[in-house]
């Protein structure tokens, strides 16, 4: 009996063939089978979202407590709120001068957003429901593809990989970090698409554009990765035309039919692809020069003085090898701050041998499924050592936080190829149904474990880059309440109010208090004032909280209170403290 899935698990092929009568016991027992098998696949795939449910239920329990973004955090906060009301057509703004290429995830986090009434908490619920989703489904797709056993190991390998990735990740909706989970969920989608699923295809656009419209630096990982699909496709498009060329068995039913899934898949990823670039390519068009030139003038001309370099970019990819056996071995964190974050030697050297006999052990007994992962393991991993060597600085891992995919998908190649070994080895030596509990029973406890470990992780962590303690709030209200006292918000004419970051002696605050300064302009901004910020911070801000900051009457100033920034000058007073953080406000001489 023939099957295009060559890497099922030999238990699932059905022990009869195609001459001879159909057993009327086996035929049903089919149903309960089938339905049995059903239902273990949505377990397995709700173990891998229950880290994001404890977050949203964390979110939930501490719904009355201060919440306050602020720091790239609030900038895009400011984004979210404006989607419906002005135009939103870029991504994230960069330090070199130009945004990353689109809107897409500030678009997705405007649904939340909208939904929970513009609560400060929709950015981290928003990424915690995208976590979810892309957990989930690249859990089914390994599920449907090699069986319950092997998606059990996935999300071992799933929900440590994000434990060592620290408490916050899974809330955490900066651009750099939010499309590492939904880029998982591309390749695999990619992988299944290889295999023979039409549907992936047009499904891969949607996170792989994500990951590219949110973080340029997604790039390379993107296109090495369709760049495999493309061959993967055009191999796939050989192997069907020579088996074209030969006469058919007169049993074969015909190789050759449905053929019409693959051009409606491409024409709809096509669609989809126009449809989600369509915003950066209307920025690109009116702008003079538009952004997408602008990254494109970079990304080719650019001559970076020091780059991290191909020695780095090996050692960091060959550390997502060993971040799983260094923290199974109480390794937990890095060692290093920068990259190559220089995980144990010895744990490296264990998840590479395995890998490689992985994909030995794959070629060896033709599991094309698994061979075809490991292709798709080896370019994203090329990709990120291109990446790593090309950074521009100080490597600092965020930047190229997508390389922790390579980890997943190693070890996941792993499971996959071995898992069935492991699985015939146990029928031969216990019979079938005990070799069933001791896979399953093992997997499944190893699966529990593991997600329950990162979702309590998750659950106790504090949300990065925002203000759980209410001081920004509080510093906000003694704005308002100064306005309020001079009358400057009597519903009229407002003033325009100008926020002013203060300078600071610190040594590790080169712009002074812009970080927690961007959460006050958030809240005045929520509270309806017209607040704008210097000329100077146009590219986080943009022209819209830039664009009449001259016509400011009255003025804000944040600064530290401990002495390392300057006093209020003249005309204005101190309006609160709190913490290591005071309030300015006052009317310019001026208007005063």
């Amino acid at each position: 009996m023939t099957t295009s899935r060559t890497d099922e698990p030999t238990a699932a092929l059905p022990s009869a063939t195609v001459d001879e009568p159909e057993d009327a016991g086996a035929s049903a027992s089919a149903g309960p089978r089938r339905w049995l098998r059903w239902t273990l696949g949505v377990v397995v795939v709700l173990l891998a979202v229950v880290p994001s449910v404890l977050g949203l239920a964390a979110l939930a329990l501490d719904r009355e407590q201060p919440y306050l973004p602020f720091g790239d955090q609030a900038i895009l906060a400011l984004s979210v709120d404006a989607v419906g009301e002005h135009e939103v057509l870029l991504g994230a703004y960069s330090r070199f001068g130009w945004y990353h290429p689109g809107p897409m995830a500030t678009y997705l986090l405007a649904g939340v957003y909208d939904l929970m009434g513009d609560s400060t908490r929709a950015l981290a619920v928003g990424t915690l429901v995208l976590g979810g989703i892309a957990s989930a489904a690249a859990v089914w797709l390994v599920s449907r593809r090699a069986g319950a056993p092997a998606a059990l190991w996935t999300v071992v390998v799933l929900a440590l990989t994000v434990r060592t990735l620290g408490g916050g990740f899974l809330y955490d909706s900066w651009n750099p970090f939010l499309p590492v989970l939904p880029l998982l969920a591309g390749v695999l989608l990619c992988w299944t698409a290889v295999r023979g699923d039409a549907w992936g295809l047009p499904l891969a656009v949607v996170p792989l554009s994500l990951a590219v419209q949110a973080h340029i630096g997604y790039l390379p990982v993107v296109g090495a990765v369709v760049a495999v699909l493309v061959a993967g496709l055009v191999l796939r498009g050989i192997g069907r035309l020579r088996r074209r060329n030969r006469p058919p068995a007169a049993e074969d039913p015909g190789p050759h039919r449905r053929l019409w899934r693959w051009p409606v898949a491409g024409v709809a990823a096509v669609g989809l692809l126009a449809l989600l670039w369509t915003p950066p390519v209307i920025e690109q068009r009116r702008g003079d020069p538009g952004n997408l030139s602008a990254l494109a003038d970079y990304l080719t001309d650019s001559a970076p003085e020091e780059t991290a370099g191909l020695g780095t970019g090996l050692r960091s990819i060959a550390d997502e090898f060993g971040r799983l056996p260094a923290y199974l071995t109480g390794n937990g964190v890095p060692p290093q701050p920068l990259l190559p974050e220089s995980w144990p030697a010895v744990a490296i050297g264990v998840g590479l041998v395995l890998f490689l006999a992985a994909l030995v052990n794959a070629v060896v007994r033709r599991r094309a499924d698994t061979i075809w992962l490991g292709v798709f393991t080896a370019a994203v991993a090329a990709a990120g050592v291109a990446a790593v060597a090309r950074v521009d600085g100080l490597p600092f891992p965020y930047l190229t936080r997508w390389t922790v995919v390579v980890g997943i998908l190693a070890w996941t190649t792993i499971g996959m190829s071995f898992l069935p070994d492991l699985a015939a080895l146990a029928r031969r030596r216990m019979g079938p149904r005990r070799a069933v509990v001791a896979t399953a029973v093992p997997l499944g406890a190893m699966a529990t474990a593991a997600v329950l470990v990162t979702g309590i992780g998750t659950a106790a962590a504090d949300p990065p880059m925002t203000d759980v303690t209410g001081q920004l709030g509080r510093l906000e209200e003694a704005v308002l309440a100064d306005l309020d006292q001079r009358g400057l918000r009597s519903g009229g004419d407002d003033p325009v109010v100008r926020v002013d970051f203060a300078p600071t002696t610190r040594p590790d605050e080169l712009v002074g208090t812009f970080w927690p300064g961007t959460g006050l302009v958030l809240e005045l901004a929520r509270d309806e004032v017209d607040v704008q910020v210097s000329s100077f911070w146009d590219m986080p801000f943009g022209a819209r909280y830039t664009d009449h900051a001259d016509d400011a009457g009255y003025v804000v100033t944040l600064a530290y209170s401990d002495g390392t920034s300057p006093a209020p000058v003249p005309w204005q007073q101190v309006l609160a403290v709190e913490g290591d953080l005071a309030v300015y406000g006052g009317v310019p001489p001026a208007l005063g």
